[in-house]
């Protein structure tokens, strides 16, 4: 009878560790990825045109989308960036001497990136996509501001809420 605990165990870890393959896979961007930056470009650029900014859209080779937008004397240089963090220095790449750096997560303005935050959302709605119930992915954005921009002043949550995406499974 003693030995009838760790073969339990033995089994119950058996079980999550197989029952998670046996889930059939979803995913948000694995069909159609380019579609899925140019959804994020469209609502990056309709949330500026909202607010009052002239907003375009510029393709860089090796670099991705890039919005800028310019409002007066405000001048946002916008991408977005992988939750991971593997792309945080290209809002680097795009800032003059007189910008200044914000990371933008679901509505929050950021001074540095929120790496744990952004890879908790990022797995978070990876799981529950996963095991099929619709979640949307958060953008992550990379701002680069002039100084005459208040980015406190935009409604930065508008971009995450009129996303609903669609699942498609692979």
């Amino acid at each position: 009878m003693t030995f009838r605990a760790p073969k339990l165990l033995l089994g119950l870890a058996l079980v999550l560790t197989l029952a998670p393959k046996g889930l059939p896979k979803f995913s948000l961007h694995d069909s159609l990825p380019r579609q899925a930056d140019a959804t994020a470009e469209m609502r990056i650029a309709a949330f500026l045109s909202r607010n009052g900014f002239e907003a375009i859209s510029e393709e860089r080779k090796s670099f991705g989308p890039l919005i800028q937008a310019t409002l007066g004397s405000c001048r946002l240089r916008i991408v977005e960036v992988d939750a991971n963090g593997a792309t945080r220095d290209k809002v680097r790449l795009i800032t003059t001497q007189d910008d200044h750096i914000a990371f933008i997560l679901d509505g929050t303005i950021y001074a540095d990136q929120p790496m744990l935050r952004a890879a908790f959302s990022y797995s978070w709605t990876r799981l529950l996509n996963r095991i099929g119930v619709a979640a949307p992915q958060k953008l992550g954005l990379g701002v680069a501001a002039s100084n005459g921009c208040s980015l406190e002043k935009l409604p930065w949550g508008e971009i995450d809420d009129a996303f609903s995406p669609s699942l498609t499974r692979s």
